[in-house]
């Protein structure tokens, strides 16, 4: 990710953190003293494994522990010791975020590899906090980094409409989609900047993907308590980007090829 005048990959990441002000707010009242606890553990472990890349390997600092603390307090699971979450977020920001040189260089992002591991882990336990007070935040969160031009509207609208479709096609409950807070929080994941693919077709293409996957891992339960499905769903849409964006461009060079022949 390359500066473009105020938009400097700093300056994307600390907007990032401060859209996530009201799911870490949500998180303090809901949770207390434990939220806080879980979002001070992953913080703390994310900038010691900054550091240390900054040190060694020149690895420039990032806001991105910030984002990594507020998802992990979201949607791993409620009962985990702060140890627990730390030994994820230590798993995912390293494998996922600082061996490629930091975030805006990732290929995957931080919080779905750190929750998956944690997901696989300790898979038992749930939803930590609201799942409706949690999508309301998650949608003013949503809103503010649209505003901005942050999120890719293509990947955020296909990821709605993929859900949606996918549910309907299983037979889920609609309605359960009111409960969907951390299905509504991975959406945003799953609308990275940096793991989101470059052209807007294979933008929309990914978020359909996406959310088709969130719906059909979570069954026909519906979104309810499904940030399990959520988590795993989003990393396989992020392994899959870049063949989806190489797609869309190959097709784009087919067709101005053909234009020209």
């Amino acid at each position: 990710m390359t500066a473009r005048g105020l938009w400097s990959r700093d300056m994307i990441g600390w907007a990032v953190v401060a859209a996530l002000l009201p799911p870490a707010a949500i998180v303090v009242v809901e949770q207390g003293v434990e939220g806080v606890l879980r979002m001070g553990a992953v913080l703390a472990v994310a900038s010691l494994w900054q550091l240390l890349f900054r040190r060694l390997r020149g690895v420039p600092w990032s806001p991105s522990g910030a984002v990594l603390a507020v998802s992990m307090a979201v949607l791993a699971p409620a009962g985990l010791s702060p140890m627990q979450l730390a030994l994820g977020a230590s798993f995912g920001i390293v494998l996922a975020d600082l061996i490629f040189g930091g975030w805006g260089r990732n290929v995957v992002g931080a919080a779905p590899v750190a929750l998956a591991m944690v997901f696989l882990t300790w898979p038992g336990g749930a939803a930590p906090g609201t799942e409706t007070t949690m999508l309301l935040a998650v949608a003013a969160s949503g809103a503010v980094l649209l505003a901005l031009g942050i999120l890719p509207l293509p990947a955020l609208l296909g990821g709605v409409a993929g859900v949606l479709g996918a549910m309907a096609l299983i037979g889920a409950p609609l309605e359960s989609a009111v409960l969907a807070g951390g299905a509504g929080f991975g959406l945003l994941l799953l609308a990275d900047p940096v793991t989101a693919p470059t052209t807007p077709v294979a933008r929309l293409v990914y978020g359909l993907l996406g959310g088709a996957l969130i719906a059909l891992l979570a069954g026909s339960d519906g979104l309810a308590g499904a940030e399990r499905a959520t988590v795993f769903a989003v990393l396989l849409a992020q392994v899959f980007a870049p063949t989806i964006d190489y797609a869309a461009l190959a097709a784009k060079r087919h067709a101005r090829g053909r234009r020209h022949a």
